[in-house]
């Protein structure tokens, strides 16, 4: 007899993010939104982390060697990690060594907002991005310019592309 299955896998990444949403909401009922937010972040940062490292392993990504070749792995580890296509393509920008992305829609923010907990919540996509770039032997140097979460109507984030020392 055959085990059913959700029949998408977007399915279980929405239920992750769900729970990664209850979990953060915990933390900061019982720790207040400092700890929560350090904790978060932390947490965020090891895991895709792995994920990038587990995709290096698998050859279904490789090292990158330019800001061009970054933001392409960064298209892959979100479409693996996210649902409906979120950031996949949203418009990327080139100048020299940087690229900077710019999206509008966002499901944490949107959760995060609906909660009532945007007042003193830290965003974690820095984090993520600090995870992929680490993995990658990557210096991870990003810049929020606008943010949802700070209320701009956007996200814009600038990357550079720079091998760690």
């Amino acid at each position: 007899m055959e085990i059913p299955e959700f029949p998408s896998v977007d399915t279980l990444r929405k239920l992750w993010w769900l729970h990664d949403s209850f979990w953060h909401a915990a933390l900061v009922k019982e720790l207040g939104f400092e700890q929560a937010n350090r904790i978060n972040l932390e947490v965020a940062e090891r895991l895709f982390r792995m994920m990038t490292n587990q995709l290096l392993r698998e050859r279904v990504i490789e090292r990158p060697r330019s800001i061009q070749d970054l933001l392409a792995i960064f298209k892959v580890v979100w479409k693996n990690a996210f649902f409906d296509a979120l950031y996949i393509n949203d418009p990327i920008h080139f100048n020299g060594n940087t690229g900077v992305w710019i999206g509008s829609k966002c499901y944490v923010y949107e959760a995060v907002k609906k909660a009532r907990m945007l007042e003193g919540y830290d965003c974690g996509c820095q984090a993520v991005r600090n995870g992929v770039m680490r993995a990658l032997r990557l210096q991870p140097l990003h810049e929020i310019k606008e943010s949802l979460v700070r209320g701009d109507g956007r996200c814009v984030i600038e990357i550079t592309f720079a091998p760690a020392p």
